[in-house]
Formats: C-alpha cells, sequence, structure tokens
C-alpha cells in the first residue's frame, strides 16, 4: 500500500483532548429505494452491511440532499445552500463557465481544529483548471481521489495532488485505501469517504461483490452496483470502533430515473426536486447513538455541519454554515421533535447556462414545486400521496388549496 504509505506521510499529528472521530460515507446515485433496510421498494437488492448499520444506529426517513452530486457535496461541507455557494446545478468541465466551490468557503475540515482530515474519492467541486489540490486548498489534510473521467477500470489517481496513473476495479481500490488509512490515521479523525457507485457507466461488478447475476438492462447493472457498494462500505465499515466514531452514511441524491422501478418514476428520481431525486438515505451509529430506531423529523444535508461540530465538543459553528441545524437530539431520541419545520432547495442554472430554475420547499406534511419567473406551482399532501401522483393545485382547484400554496410559498428563505 505505497500509496497510503504517501497519502499518511502528508498527515499532521493529532493533538489535543480526546475527540470523537467522525466518518461521513457519501454515496452516489443511490435512493432510499436501493437500500433494503427502508422497504420503499419490493425490487430493493440486499444491503445487509447498510441494514446492520442501521441497526446499530438511527435511519432518518425525512433526510433531504440536493437534485444531483455538487449541490450536495457543497452543501455538506459549508452547511450553507445552494443559493450561498452558487452551486446549483452539476458542475460540468468543458460547459464555458467556471463554477468552481469557492475557497473563501468554510469547510467542515477547517471548521475542526486539532483534527486530521481526508477526503477519499469522488470531489466534483471543481472546474476545468482547478489545481489538482482543490480539496487540500479546500481545508483537507490529504486527499486520494481521481481526476477526470473514470470508468470504473482506468483513470487518474490523484494522491495529494500528484496525478498518477491507475487501472483495476476502482471501487474495490478505493475501498481497501479508506479501510487501511482509518485504522492508520491519527485521531481524532474526519474522513469524507465517497465511492462513485451506484453512478453510471452502469456495469457489472466484480461477481464476489453481489448476487445479481449479469444482468444485461440498466435497473439490473445499478441493483449490482448498488449491493456492491454495500459489500465495500461493510469491508471499510469492519475496522470502526462505534464506541469512539460516529458513521454518517447518506445518499447525494435520489436513484438515476433509468435505474428505478414502481413505484418510484423515471421522471421524478435524480436530477428532480421530487422526493424520489431529493428525499435520500440517512443512516448515523456512534457513541450514544439510540441502537435500531428511525426517525421521522427533518433533516437537511446541511445539517451535517452542525451536527457534526456539536458531536465533537466545539459547539454551534462560529463561521458560515448560516442554514445548517444540528440534529444531534434525535440521535440520542429519534422521537424527539426536531428544530426544523421546512427543508428547501433550490435548483438553478450556472449563469450564462441555460437551465431550469426550481425550488421545493416541504413541511412536515405538505410540500410546494415552483418554477421562478412563473405562476407554475404543484402541490402535494405528502402523509397521502409520499410519491407526489395527485397535484392538489389541479385535482382541487379553490381557495382553500390556492391559500395553501400561498402559505407554503411565503416560507421560502431568501438570502442576501
Amino acid at each position: 500500500m505505497w500509496l497510503l504509505s504517501l497519502l499518511c506521510a502528508a498527515l499532521p499529528n493529532g493533538g489535543g483532548p480526546p475527540s470523537p472521530n467522525v466518518l461521513v460515507v457519501l454515496l452516489d446515485d443511490i435512493g432510499r429505494d436501493k437500500v433494503h433496510a427502508y422497504g420503499v421498494s419490493p425490487s430493493a437488492p440486499p444491503t445487509p452491511n447498510l441494514d446492520a448499520l442501521a441497526a446499530r444506529g438511527v435511519l432518518f426517513r425525512n433526510a433531504w440532499a440536493y437534485h444531483a452530486c455538487s449541490p450536495t457535496r457543497a452543501a455538506l461541507l459549508t452547511g450553507r445552500h445552494s443559493d450561498r455557494t452558487g452551486i446549483g446545478s452539476v458542475i460540468r468541465s468543458g460547459d464555458g463557465v467556471y463554477s468552481s466551490l469557492d475557497l473563501s468557503e468554510t469547510t467542515l475540515p477547517e471548521a475542526l481544529p486539532g483534527y486530521t482530515s481526508v477526503a477519499l474519492g469522488k470531489w466534483h467541486l471543481r472546474d476545468q483548471g482547478d489545481p489538482d489540490t482543490h480539496p487540500l486548498d479546500s481545508g483537507f489534510d490529504a486527499v486520494s481521489g481521481y481526476l477526470g473521467p473514470n470508468d470504473y477500470q482506468s483513470w487518474t489517481w490523484n494522491l495529494n495532488g500528484s496525478p498518477i496513473q491507475r487501472s483495476g476495479y476502482y471501487p474495490t481500490e478505493l475501498g481497501g485505501q479508506a479501510a487501511e488509512t482509518l485504522r492508520r490515521l491519527p485521531e481524532p479523525y474526519f474522513v469524507y469517504y465517497c465511492p462513485k457507485m451506484a453512478h453510471s457507466p452502469y456495469h457489472v461488478p466484480p461477481s464476489s461483490l453481489h448476487t445479481q447475476g449479469q444482468p444485461t438492462t440498466t435497473w439490473g447493472k445499478h441493483a449490482a452496483m448498488s449491493e456492491s457498494i454495500d459489500t465495500i462500505v461493510g469491508r471499510v465499515l469492519g475496522g470502526v470502533d462505534l464506541e469512539t466514531t460516529y458513521v454518517f452514511v447518506m445518499g447525494d441524491n435520489g436513484s438515476p430515473g433509468e435505474a428505478v422501478v414502481p413505484p418510484f418514476m423515471f421522471n421524478q428520481a435524480k436530477g428532480s426536486v421530487y422526493e424520489g431525486g431529493v428525499r435520500v438515505p440517512l443512516i448515523v451509529a456512534g457513541p450514544g447513538v439510540a441502537r435500531g430506531q428511525e426517525c421521522d423529523e427533518l433533516v437537511h444535508v446541511t445539517d451535517l455541519f452542525a451536527t457534526i461540530l456539536e458531536l465533537s465538543g466545539l459547539g454551534p459553528p462560529t463561521s458560515g454554515a448560516e442554514d445548517s441545524v444540528s440534529f444531534v437530539d434525535q440521535l440520542t431520541n429519534p422521537q424527539q421533535q426536531g428544530h426544523r419545520e421546512t427543508l428547501f432547495v433550490h435548483k438553478f442554472p450556472f449563469p450564462g447556462l441555460p437551465g431550469p430554475d426550481v425550488r421545493a420547499l416541504r413541511t412536515r406534511r405538505w410540500k410546494i414545486i415552483h418554477r421562478a419567473g412563473t405562476q407554475q406551482s404543484e402541490l402535494y399532501d405528502l402523509s397521502a400521496d409520499p410519491f407526489e401522483l395527485d397535484d392538489l393545485l389541479v385535482s382541487q382547484p379553490g381557495p382553500a388549496t390556492a391559500g395553501m400554496r400561498d402559505r407554503l410559498l411565503a416560507l421560502m428563505p431568501t438570502f442576501p
């Protein structure tokens, strides 16, 4: 593991009073329908390791991320909405617009003094032309990931800013790096592990990782990839002590439309602000966390920032993270009412580029979707219609639904 030796050689020694370790696993394109413990899809592939983590922690039923990877990653690392970071869509190289996460943002590793911080895997917060050290410049002590396209079998490895050509099955190699790094890091540590699974290109992983055989459909390949990353994450978690380490496993958005089956729908999956696009898996386990329980309270991806700081004994954020609300109370008592009354996301194009501009907001029961610059809104009662099949502004027009629409629109946050 000479790569790991180089990685760890670049790290500082941890210091200060004992603090808990933190591991964040951000899954890629894996919605609730692909995690067996959620029980929302009869065709979910087996995910025994994520199910076992849920049995040792808290499974959140109403957690929102953004509709796509870049906005979610920016929100998680800053505790700020897309309106503040400026990242409201996927960062794409070659689109003629510079759109990286600004280095002036205060990130989680910067807010965790005394912690050894490592970014592993997918980054997707830099545009073409940025240096390979963007994660390091954003506050991490070390980075081990990939640059440019990654077809799962060949890639350009980014080891602390140095590009190295590699081949072999990327998820397995990265998982091995993650497991070994967690065993050798100075404590306390903050590890941000982002496997590129189950993102396209869709393929059949090595048979040792799944039980799906040799599927030929996109859905079948995605199921095999989902089961495979569960296997790899299980290997990583095998060396983690939940008495000293908090583990957060979250999806960056819902499953892709081409990989879902009813009751999930193609046009209400990844990339959309419907529940199939933004309501994601979130499982948390660690010291003092309730075991084998579920929480129905509202949680946003921005909330990991304040929650991790509180768990680390550092109190509320002192810089940035204006949109982050701690859910520490729900980790010890999942039935306790949370501090959030609403969840909000905003999908918008980068300046100068075309694309939809749409906002979504939900309460515990109601949800509104509104397209900017128009009078077009959709209203759903999620308690009766969790898959958003019945737009009440269409099926039940009148003063009652119009009034609810207006009340929800008034709750949309504004930004300076």
